[in-house]
């Protein structure tokens, strides 16, 4: 037995003696597991033999320890976000060290959803999949709504994906994922299933037959699920199509030369576009109507105005005419006049004319005032029946010699004073009245 030995065998039975005995680390308690910074509680160590000098904790399973500054018998834990292992090293007098057991605080990662890809909108039925990914956890079912999210049913399905079959009304769909019984369950982003009910193109009022150059009306689409896309018309018998640009319900239509067809294009989301049944306008030409040559006549003379066409006559002014429903009718305006003549044919339509009907009333240029009682007086037919005529004769000057309101046929060369006006030429400015062309022209003084 060498020196070393004798010494240690000394030491023990002199601590035995002093009533020491050999270091026991005990066992710890207290293990757990927790969802990630929400938790609490202490390890505790029992069964051991000695002094406690520092708990250990270790946060790569044991690899590596830290010391912590510990001499009781527990060890608090708050919020930790990583699995913790705990033990304690204990030493009895000059025993040798020992180490507890280690306890486990496990931490795992927050449940998390994680994102869901397919669903979108449909026409009439949908059928597809649903993916989930980026999730944190089990899934432990899946839940879909059919009121929009007001309540949620469970489907019994703990896979990432979800099979939807002729499904006829939205549908709301979203994953629940639970990372351990320590952690809440988490759902995932909401994937939705729209459906969009098929396009209905309604009903479009209505077919109607119109006079050409002169209509307007409008067309109405009623009873049609979906949107106006465009309205279309057609001038070949619905040959081709061309689009009008229009998305309302309504469309007015006006001046047609030529029958048209119409209809409307509707589309409700996602289903095919649909168009209605076409509405025909059906176009009247107006039989064509002439009412003659323009014509220049003498006041009080009687000229015939001779329209031609097929349908019934009107024509306006009625002044002066002997027959104004009649295509050929005498005329015998007291001035100058524009006739227009209407016809309507058997479909109500009407075309329209005009002819101008010219009146000159006759004016003397000469007169010989030398008392033998030819020529004496500047005579002007008819004059009396125009109450408001005025007259005024000028001297080649431009000075009035002569006026008369109203003018009664009294001039017989001499000026407004009584003085008899040299021979030569005079001008006049005669006017008739309201409504009426003044006229001018020369009178030659001849005695």
């Amino acid at each position: 037995m060498n020196t070393l030995t004798k010494t240690l065998i000394i030491t023990f039975l002199l601590l035995s003696i002093a009533g020491f005995s050999q270091s026991v680390g005990g066992v710890t308690s207290g293990g757990a597991s927790y969802c990630s910074g929400n938790n609490s509680g202490f390890v505790t160590l029992t069964g051991s033999n000695g002094s406690v000098l520092f708990w250990q904790t270790s946060i790569n399973a044991g690899a590596t320890w830290t010391n912590v500054s510990n001499t009781t018998t527990s060890q608090s834990y708050l919020n930790l976000t990583q699995t913790t292992h705990y033990r304690v090293v204990v030493k009895d007098g000059a025993f040798p060290e020992d180490t507890s057991t280690i306890s486990v605080i496990t931490i795992y990662t927050p449940s998390n959803g994680g994102i869901l890809t397919g669903g979108g909108t449909f026409c009439d039925t949908a059928s597809g999949i649903l993916t989930l990914s980026g999730y944190v956890g089990n899934v432990t079912n899946w839940l879909f709504s059919t009121n929009g999210g007001v309540s949620w049913i469970s489907i019994a399905n703990s896979t990432t994906s979800l099979n939807y079959i002729n499904i006829t009304q939205n549908t709301l769909y979203m994953a629940v994922v639970q990372n351990e019984p320590s952690c809440p369950k988490d759902s995932s982003t909401i994937a939705s299933v729209l459906i969009d009910q098929n396009t209905i193109p309604g009903i479009l009022t209505q077919n109607d037959t119109v006079c050409a150059f002169i209509n307007e009306d409008s067309l109405t689409l009623s009873g049609n699920l979906g949107n106006v896309i465009d309205w279309q018309f057609s001038t070949n018998n619905g040959s081709t199509w061309n689009n009008i640009g229009n998305t309302d319900n309504t469309y007015i239509y006006s001046n047609l030369i030529t029958t048209t067809w119409y209809r409307s294009l509707v589309k409700n989301g996602v289903c095919f576009t649909d168009t209605t049944d076409t509405v025909i306008i059906t176009v009247n030409t107006p039989n064509s109507v002439n009412a003659g040559n323009d014509v220049s006549i003498v006041q009080f003379e009687i000229t015939t105005l001779n329209g031609t066409g097929v349908g019934s006559v009107s024509w306006y002014p009625t002044t002066g005419l002997s027959s104004p429903n009649s295509l050929t009718t005498s005329a015998a305006p007291n001035q100058t006049t524009t006739y227009y003549i209407t016809l309507t044919d058997s479909n109500s339509c009407q075309s329209i004319d005009s002819v101008i009907v010219t009146v000159d009333i006759p004016v003397p240029n000469a007169i010989s005032p030398n008392g033998d009682g030819i020529n004496d007086f500047f005579v002007i037919d008819g004059i009396e029946r125009f109450n408001a005529n005025t007259i005024e004769i000028f001297n080649r000057y431009g000075n009035i010699v002569f006026s008369k309101s109203p003018y009664n046929n009294s001039f017989n060369g001499k000026s407004g004073s009584g003085g008899e006006l040299p021979d030569g030429i005079y001008y006049y400015l005669l006017n008739f009245g309201v409504g009426y062309e003044p006229q001018t022209g020369y009178i030659l003084i001849k005695r």
